[in-house]
């Protein structure tokens, strides 16, 4: 298709850049998309692949193939429990850091930021949308810094080890941004979801505002943005943003105790074993998936790769013409 100079997006696996899971056809608006990440999305029309296979090279391999899965299971449990708890600690460093933040000091900082990079307000309220920026991958937590690349000229970011002075200074933003009639793009932090956190407190990380091309968000550990300016070097070179401001939090928090310093060296050193244990399982599971689709692959007969490809070819058409 790409041959015939039709334009293809692709989209890849959640954690997994290698792996190819939809392709996008702009010019006619079809969806190609692996019905395991569809999610509920109702089509139009659905094309097996199972039948293609040769069921009894499987079926010899059924024994390794039940052994690789059991291997992944145990390997995404582990993943579960070991950032799980991970989570419960970065709920500790905010409730610590919570009980020293100047509040009134974030407030007037968010105000004066909002009259400064905001439009008056238009007499509407601005529509917000949820999206995950970030999360651990087999090579540790990662965040999609292209994705700021492309959406941003302009960027806030608050230096903040444990997040929660800019999540306070976010979620306030996010309030002016919407109140001012600002659509927005709300990035949550996957560390910091917990069943005792009402949904009216969502833990923000970063957002987005389209129509000003404006970003604003966390870095510390997990979010560096040093490792944001190197990923706009390599994947998006003479990217250049307008303004780049870098706020430091510690003007926002009152001084802390010798205890609460302990206590914070404590459940940093303790987190970051957990979240290296987190990413050691993620990066085990994928060895195993390799080999589970390493079986599929040789069970795949490729005499019937044209047949394939021609049933698409006419799958896009049929779409098209409905």
């Amino acid at each position: 298709m790409e041959q015939n100079g039709e334009a293809i997006e692709r989209y890849s696996a959640p954690l997994r850049p290698n792996q190819t899971i939809a392709i996008f056809f702009a010019s006619s608006g079809v969806l190609f998309i692996d019905s395991h990440f569809a999610n509920g999305i109702s089509a139009d029309a659905e094309l097996s692949l199972d039948k293609q296979r040769d069921w009894a090279q499987l079926c010899q391999n059924s024994a390794e193939l039940a052994c690789l899965n059991e291997k992944i299971y145990k390997y995404e449990r582990k993943y579960r429990r070991f950032f799980n708890a991970a989570a419960l600690m970065q709920n500790d460093f905010v409730r610590l850091d919570n009980a020293r933040l100047n509040t009134v000091k974030l407030t007037r900082c968010a105000v004066r930021l909002a009259a400064k990079e905001f439009p008056p307000p238009n007499g509407r309220i601005g529509l917000e949308a949820q999206r995950m920026l970030s999360n651990m991958s087999a090579g540790g937590m990662a965040a999609h810094f292209l994705t700021i690349a492309a959406m941003c000229d302009r960027l806030i970011l608050i230096e903040d080890f444990s997040g929660a002075a800019g999540a306070f200074l976010l979620s306030r933003l996010r309030a002016n941004a919407l109140g001012n009639g600002l659509d927005t793009i709300v990035c949550l932090s996957p560390l910091e979801h917990s069943a005792d956190r009402s949904p009216q407190e969502p833990v923000i990380e970063f957002i987005f505002i389209p129509a000003l091309k404006l970003g604003a968000g966390i870095c510390n550990r997990f979010h560096n943005p040093y490792a944001l300016i190197s990923a706009l070097e390599t994947g998006c070179p003479g990217k250049r943003f307008e303004h780049m401001r870098v706020l430091r939090s510690e003007r926002f928090y009152l001084k802390q105790s010798e205890d609460d310093i302990r206590r914070r060296h404590f459940l940093h050193r303790a987190q970051w074993e957990l979240l290296e244990e987190a990413s050691s399982a993620l990066a085990m599971r994928e060895q195993q998936l390799l080999q589970l689709e390493s079986l599929y692959a040789r069970a795949d007969s490729a005499v019937n790769l044209p047949m394939l490809a021609a049933n698409l070819l006419n799958l896009k058409h049929s779409c098209t013409k409905s």
